[in-house]
């Protein structure tokens, strides 16, 4: 039986995750399916220190978009929590997360926001 509220879409972008179990650390992935309430990233490794996100963990991601020429870059910066964490045999870990807000934010000049655990990543946490 499919469980799913909304129409998952095949989509491979670069994102970064960040969650304030870690503090300044950031895990790297891309995107391999979302849906408008849903996200499935792959991790591309664990963070030495933090290892990977478990389930219930609250975490700040940002999905690289694509550029476009009338505007300069951007990313979508979401508040999720984390579903479900999962490994395949090669190692690779995947991680579920369900989408609670988002926004959309502008790209430094150099193409990557800093992301960190400061006080804007707090208060799209909370």
């Amino acid at each position: 039986m499919d469980r799913r509220r909304n129409t998952r879409l095949d989509i491979n972008l670069p994102c970064r995750l960040n969650s304030p179990r870690l503090g300044s650390g950031t895990w790297r992935g891309v995107t391999e399916k979302i849906s408008r309430g849903d996200v499935v990233v792959a991790l591309s490794a664990a963070l030495e220190n933090g290892g990977l996100p478990e389930a219930g963990d609250p975490v700040l991601l940002e999905i690289d978009l694509p550029a476009n020429h009338a505007f300069g870059p951007k990313c979508m910066q979401c508040q999720t929590t984390v579903i479900r964490v999962t490994q395949d045999e090669a190692g690779r870990s995947s991680v579920v997360m369900r989408i609670h807000k988002m926004r959309f934010q502008s790209l430094a000049p150099g193409g990557e926001k800093r992301l960190d655990s400061g006080d804007g990543a707090q208060q799209l946490l909370m």
